[in-house]
């Protein structure tokens, strides 16, 4: 009994530690910061869907989607229109920019970005 005790235990600490040194709130899925003219005005967790309406102005908005772990707008009253055809987002240092809103949405602290063209 003492044995076998003394190896759950050991298993409990050896999954403790990891979870310890990695907080809760810096998990593999990050966060997404929502920028409007070059000010963070929100930082939302992406391990919970939600849908985020975001005001420019009095009038105009977007409408943000925060689904799977991934970032995309639904719906925007900007003239052109191209924030919402931008494909969904996820991994480190990826955006969607509205141009006309100002507003810049940026992952931050997730999944690594993969390498897309190299250089010489």
């Amino acid at each position: 009994m003492i044995l076998v005790g003394g190896i759950l235990f050991t298993a409990f600490l050896l999954w403790l530690i990891p979870v310890l040194a990695n907080p809760f709130w810096d998990r593999e899925s990050g966060w997404v910061r929502v920028l409007q003219e070059g000010k963070e005005t929100g930082r939302y967790s992406m391990d919970r869907d939600k849908t985020i309406r975001i005001l420019y102005g009095e009038k105009n908005y977007n409408l943000v989607s925060i689904h799977d772990g991934q970032v995309s707008v639904l719906e925007a009253d900007c003239p052109d229109g191209l924030c919402i055809s931008q494909k969904e987002i996820s991994r480190n240092g990826e955006s969607i920019i509205c141009l006309p809103h100002r507003l810049v949405l940026q992952i931050s602290s997730g999944r690594e970005g993969e390498t897309d063209a190299v250089a010489y």
